[in-house]
């Protein structure tokens, strides 16, 4: 439950009770625009480059159009000469041939592998590289867990507050594990925002854009930050600003959200009939399944679940991730509140799926190095006078999670706005729980050369399943120093709210 709350969760969901977390979205057919800036150079920076060696694809990221390699690397930055590790990447060729500019995705977490993406992401006019963070991936170093992977299943039978305690156990397990790791120790985004840099440069890319989702959004910050060598554009997807505390930051996006949620649903008469207020029901229901918790049993494969309030509010906020689970939240609290047994089997599959599947996706280890040595210091713990939702979403504290890490602390300016003129396409989704818009246009505001674009009815990362928004992205991809026409995000995604 620690992980799944700042894991990303890209996914694509549309029916209750079955959750397809890594379903191909459309590519758009938004036609390749004529580029105003210089066609790219791709002899490579030279001096700067990591070590390329291309390896065959694990299984699971076989496929024509998709390559694989390592990277070697400084272990730390500022000893260029020193030790090296390893970092995986995976190459989606472009389906245009004449599209030379490439676009370096980075993935959330921390601790997400960016080429896992490449497993659902859709080809694209141009050509994408997915670079792993260290301790993910297919790489030389592995972060995972398995601490606490092994006890996923067990905890859903422990009430909540039990199982957080397992978890924290669990994690300060693997935390002993990994002690004086040096690669650990040196794992923070400066570190993979120049692991990016070298790899770009190592492929013999001079010119290239980022995009980043979520805790990726940080990397491409500190790119933009350092003017990254070839770096000519950013494309930021649910901003997750270096600068931000997260304690306090994870209660206000977490009420917002809801709060986005309720108004939409009181706004359309086929929702606003199901429940008597998204909000307040949902506060309503932790209290009370706190004090009577609902049980389902296991079955069809499913394992023994309890629903207490803090279960059901972590199970609300994964589901606001995406909009296609969104839909799903109104017809879960009124079934919730009469205590319909079926409603809490439903509830407990998908909030099962979701939490196991984000928690799978990220490797631990490099969350808590980054987490813990970039966050934690400039975090003040939860607010006070919060709502019930958010009052459970808020904590664990940062500070309490990291007790066990030690991995050092970030410099106090590495907890600043980053200021760049580099082009940067800033996205939003309007029900986003944890980057929410607000966050977009106070990075926007340093950055002299920024589009920022909201999409009402989405959630966490807008550029996958959208042609609207695959549009935006491929012409900003084109030519990163055009105006760009964004005029049909300005359209919200309607919500096709599940009914009784």
């Amino acid at each position: 439950m620690v992980m799944a709350l700042v894991a990303t969760a890209c996914s694509n969901t549309n029916v209750f009770d079955s959750v397809d977390l890594a379903r191909t979205a459309p590519t758009s057919s938004a036609p390749v625009g004529t580029a105003s800036t210089p066609s790219p150079d791709t002899t490579g920076p030279g001096a700067d480059a990591a070590v390329i060696e291309m390896i065959d694809c694990p299984d699971s990221l076989s496929g024509p159009a998709i390559s694989c390699g390592v990277a070697t690397v400084p272990i730390d930055h500022s000893d260029p000469g020193g030790a090296t590790t390893r970092v995986s990447f995976a190459v989606m060729q472009g389906s245009d041939s004449g599209f030379r500019t490439p676009v370096a995705v980075l993935q959330g977490g921390p601790g997400g592998a960016s080429s896992d993406m490449a497993t659902w992401f859709p080809q694209r006019e141009f050509p994408q590289v997915f670079i792993d963070q260290r301790g993910t991936g297919f790489g030389a170093t592995d972060f995972n867990c398995p601490e606490a992977d092994q006890i996923t299943t067990e905890l859903l039978a422990l009430d909540s507050d039990t199982a957080l305690n397992r978890e924290i156990d669990a994690y300060s397990a693997c935390a002993r594990r990994l002690a004086g790791n040096p690669v650990l120790l040196e794992t923070d985004t400066a570190s993979l925002a120049a692991d990016v840099a070298m790899v770009m440069a190592g492929l013999g890319h001079a010119r290239w854009v980022v995009y980043g989702v979520s805790y990726g959004t940080t990397i491409a910050l500190d790119l933009l930050r350092s003017s990254a060598t070839g770096l000519v554009g950013a494309v930021l997807d649910g901003v997750y600003p270096p600068d931000l505390d997260v304690d306090r930051a994870i209660a206000f996006s977490a009420d917002r959200s809801i709060a986005a949620v309720d108004s939409a649903c009181r706004a359309d008469p086929s929702c606003d009939r199901i429940v008597d207020g998204v909000s307040a029901t949902l506060d309503r229901l932790i209290t009370g399944l706190d004090a009577n918790p609902m049980f389902v049993p296991a079955g069809g494969g499913a394992p023994e679940t309890i629903i207490d309030g803090r279960r059901l509010a972590i199970f609300t906020f994964l589901m606001l991730y995406s909009e296609q689970t969104v839909a799903l939240i109104p017809r879960m609290l009124a079934g919730l509140d009469r205590r319909d047994p079926d409603v809490a089997r439903q509830a407990a599959s998908i909030g099962n799926l979701i939490e196991t599947s984000s928690s799978n996706a990220a490797d631990e280890g490099t969350y808590f190095a980054v987490q813990c040595h970039d966050r934690a210091p400039f975090t003040s713990g939860p607010p006070g006078d919060l709502s019930v939702f958010a009052s459970v979403i808020a904590l664990p504290s940062t500070a309490e999670v990291c007790a066990p890490w030690s991995v050092g602390s970030a410099v106090s300016d590495e907890g600043r706005p980053v200021e760049s003129d580099i082009p940067t396409l800033l996205l939003s989704g309007g029900f986003d729980p944890i980057t929410p818009a607000l966050y977009a246009r106070g990075v926007a505001d340093n950055l002299s050369r920024s589009t920022v674009v909201e999409q009402a009815g989405r959630g966490h990362g807008i550029w996958i399943g959208n042609d609207c928004i695959a549009s935006i992205v491929l012409s900003f991809v084109s030519d990163p120093g055009r105006v760009l026409d964004t005029s049909c995000a300005a359209e919200p995604v309607p919500v096709d709210w599940a009914q009784p």
